[in-house]
């Protein structure tokens, strides 16, 4: 029994999938009622000027502000305020860097998985002032700017040099982000190409979901429900020994943004 063209757009291969099947697939498409009109309508979409090459543009374009260039360095102190012992980072950028450079490298270096809202918080004087986020809250905060088109080094120049980022709103983490120097790249461990670096650090990031500070101290007590999920072995790693800071990747923030 032939196939209906829903069903076959519901079989269609995955980018990965080789030339063979997808000439396959184009072809039992084309053979199907009303398959030509949809491969003429996404054709015309895609060739220049259509609706799906404008899209296309637009996104690479974010990609390419993701791009960094600067050779000075900011390096950043990242405490997970609450943690006892203290587990906190040391983390250079280009100083060109925007607060989702920052975000992205805060999050491989203390292991969280980017799986929940985060923010910027910048406070004065006991107020929070502004934020910057990607906007995706429910109830979008007022002084709130897009983290993908703002600098961290406007907040150098107003010689404001601590603030909070704040992950998993309901888990409540909080980090005290520190701009400890702006130095030349190279300089003070800094890497000379233009990526993030991780310098180092103390503790083991806490595990996602484990219920904030107070859940993570159970954790570390061998108290917490999750503490099944891991081995003995496992588990004294996370009370007795430093992560081992060469194994972490510092990812590419394009490709964050791209599968955001």
């Amino acid at each position: 029994m032939k196939k209906s063209l829903d069903d076959l757009l519901d079989s269609m291969p995955d980018e990965n999938a080789p030339e063979e099947e997808v000439n396959a697939f184009v072809e039992q498409v084309l053979s199907t009622p009303g398959g030509g009109e949809l491969i003429r309508d996404f054709a015309g979409k895609i060739t220049e000027g259509g609706i799906l090459d404008t899209m296309l543009k637009e996104e690479e374009a974010e990609f390419e502000n993701l791009k960094l260039k600067s050779p000075a360095r900011l390096i950043f102190r990242v405490e997970l305020l609450r943690t006892q012992p203290l587990v906190w980072r040391r983390i250079s950028l280009p100083a060109d860097c925007a607060y989702f450079h920052l975000h992205c490298a805060i999050q491989d270096s203390f292991g969280w998985q980017n799986s929940h809202l985060h923010r910027f918080e910048i406070w004065e004087n006991g107020r929070r002032e502004l934020t910057f986020s990607l906007g995706r809250e429910n109830e979008p905060l007022e002084d709130d700017y897009c983290e993908i088109e703002n600098g961290v080094l406007d907040l150098f120049r107003e010689t404001i040099l601590e603030f909070i980022y704040l992950y998993d709103f309901e888990d409540n983490w909080r980090h005290r982000v520190i701009i400890e120097d702006f130095v030349q790249a190279g300089i003070k461990g800094t890497s000379e190409r233009t990526i993030a670096h991780l310098h180092g650090g103390e503790g083991h990031g806490p595990p996602e979901g484990c219920g904030g500070v107070a859940g993570f101290a159970e954790f570390l007590e061998g108290r917490h429900p999750m503490c099944e999920n891991f081995e003995a072995s496992v588990l004294e790693k996370f009370k007795s020994k430093q992560p081992d800071f060469s194994k972490i990747v510092l990812c590419d923030p394009a490709e964050v943004l791209r599968w955001r």
